[in-house]
């Protein structure tokens, strides 16, 4: 699938801007790099709306023959394919510089690092969290731990509510958690809401939070 997403953004060079920024980042990022749980579905993620004009196959005929079921969103278009899903996102960069270059299928790539991947999950829908990001949160918690507390503005974004959902909302998200196709990293429900928990109150108690608390930054 890759491939063919390669294709779809050689649109937004085609007609948009030369050598267009994008990164290529989510789950399927964080099991190529630790092989914790399967993930198969390719996020890539644009710095701006206008890029998303040139992905869609309502606009675009190169993503049409690629698919014709897609949903297209204010935020986001996505492309359902037999083999998974390819997600364009407009979302800028949170983290600097949030990306390593790595050669993929003979290209360059802007790879998302561990800590822009979790911090763009808390800080975009941290209110509406998921099985899935709690899994995720955990493992880099456990392979990466000192990177979270530098990126703490986007983490404790949505911490009250975080924190609320793992009461209110348990019962879901532990069915969620515990359907994740689990690799090699298999905590308990328990072991990662506390591992999420614990983070997210270590970085409130942080002395220099300060105006950088939950909340400060503008959302795109």
């Amino acid at each position: 699938m890759f491939s063919q997403a390669l294709v779809v953004i050689g649109e937004i060079a085609r007609y948009g801007r030369d050598d267009p920024f994008w990164t290529f980042g989510g789950g399927t990022v964080l099991m190529l790099r630790y092989g914790h749980r399967f993930s198969k579905d390719i996020d890539i993620f644009v710095p701006d709306l206008q890029s998303l004009g040139f992905v869609t196959p309502r606009l675009s005929d190169v993503a049409e023959s690629i698919t014709t079921d897609y949903v297209e969103a204010a935020g986001y278009v996505k492309l359902y394919l037999p083999e998974g899903e390819i997600d364009f996102v407009a979302a800028p960069n949170l983290t600097t510089p949030g990306f390593e270059f790595e050669t993929i299928l003979g290209h360059p790539v802007r790879v998302e690092t561990s800590v822009e991947i979790i911090a763009k999950k808390m800080w975009h829908r941290g209110d509406r969290i998921t099985g899935r990001d709690i899994f995720d949160f955990a493992l880099i918690a456990e392979r990466e731990p000192e990177v979270l507390v530098p990126a703490r503005e986007f983490m404790t974004r949505h911490a009250v509510a975080v924190l609320q959902q793992l009461e209110d909302r348990y019962v879901q998200l532990k069915q969620q958690f515990d359907a994740v196709d689990a690799l090699n990293f298999h905590p308990t429900f328990h072991q990662a809401c506390d591992t999420l928990k614990n983070a997210l109150l270590a970085m409130l108690a942080s002395p220099d939070m300060g105006s950088h608390g939950a909340g400060s930054k503008q959302t795109v």
